[in-house]
């Protein structure tokens, strides 16, 4: 997989790796808290982690971006479809 990224984009790329496995820690430690006290503080820090990743992937060439977006799909929709991310019931749209 590293080897088809472009070689100035593959630091960008394990960083993206790394925080992905950051995002999911928390995801596994969402699931463990029943009572979701610390839901609100996770959320914040999950949201500026995933801001980050994309700002990154903006920064990497179109056949890496590709190849990234691939990789990282399976923890985007396991979020925005688990963590009320995606609101449908919103007016005006």
């Amino acid at each position: 997989m590293l080897e088809q990224i472009n070689p100035e984009d593959r630091m960008n790329f394990r960083l993206i790796l790394r925080k992905t496995a950051l995002i999911q820690e928390h995801l596994e430690s969402m699931q463990r808290d029943s009572f979701g006290i610390e839901f609100d503080a996770w959320k914040i820090e999950v949201d500026e982690i995933w801001k980050n990743i994309f700002q990154v992937i903006n920064l990497l060439g179109e056949e890496s971006q590709k190849i990234v977006l691939v990789n990282i799909q399976e923890e985007w929709v396991n979020y925005i479809s688990h963590y009320g991310v995606l609101d449908f019931n919103q007016d005006g749209g």
